[in-house]
């Protein structure tokens, strides 16, 4: 005859500690992963945020104002670090950080209509290596 137990057997015990340890483990993976892309996402919207700013500080003149201002045709580049605590910091000098922006202008004039492309790479960089991201903002402005 079968006595009515009260109570887990080993067995049952060890399946729901590997069941549980299961979810907890899958839980913090995706966890993590989500941590990862909400940072990536933070850097391509700072990248963006940079390429918008620099556009408009060349908007804000003349066509005539923006070739002379920036020499154009040229290319300038800054590299921008970002602090927690504080405002961004810009250098015309490569700081060798990772994490940094790299901002490039170019000013190209085609008769009465200049072209300004702003590009801003980040990511973590290795040595000798180019940024794995970018992103390439573009207007174009007509003489006035």
């Amino acid at each position: 005859m079968l006595k009515n137990k009260n109570g887990f057997t080993i067995v049952e015990l060890l399946i729901s500690i590997m069941i549980l340890g299961f979810v907890i483990v899958s839980l913090l993976t995706a966890f993590s992963q989500q941590m990862k892309t909400d940072n990536n996402t933070n850097y391509k919207n700072t990248a963006i945020t940079l390429a918008e700013a620099k556009i408009e500080e060349c908007l804000k003149f003349p066509s005539s104002q923006i070739n002379a201002i920036y020499n154009s045709p040229a290319t300038n580049v800054d590299y921008i670090v970002m602090h927690a605590a504080s405002r961004p910091i810009v250098s015309m000098d490569d700081p060798n950080i990772n994490r940094q922006f790299r901002r490039t202008i170019e000013i190209k004039q085609d008769g009465n209509l200049s072209t300004i492309t702003v590009t801003v790479e980040y990511g973590y960089i290795a040595r000798n290596e180019d940024y794995p991201f970018s992103v390439v903002l573009t207007t174009q402005r007509g003489l006035l």
